[in-house]
């Protein structure tokens, strides 16, 4: 009921679902290249796999030479030849 009434009150304020929701962002750039926002921690991370926790679901990265050019409390940008990236309930 909450999530109804709150999802209805961001539309009505033109709100961004993912602000709103704590929606996890996912932006490629190619395959080299991926950034993710609004996650909240890293699990597992070496140079052929990250695992991070979203708010709602786990993301899991694999591929070759992976690396984190650069990480917030909200964003970072991984590097490397990006194979996959799987949501996990």
């Amino acid at each position: 009921m909450f999530e109804k009434v709150r999802m209805a009150a961001a539309e009505e304020l033109k709100l961004p679902r993912d602000v709103v929701a704590g929606d996890v962002l996912v932006n490629f750039v190619g395959r080299n290249s991926v950034t993710v926002e609004n996650y909240r921690g890293i699990l597992i991370y070496d140079d052929s796999r990250i695992r991070l926790q979203a708010s709602r679901c786990k993301i899991h990265i694999s591929g070759k030479n992976l690396h984190i050019d650069y990480y917030s409390h909200d964003a970072m940008k991984i590097s490397g030849q990006i194979v996959s990236l799987e949501f996990v309930d």
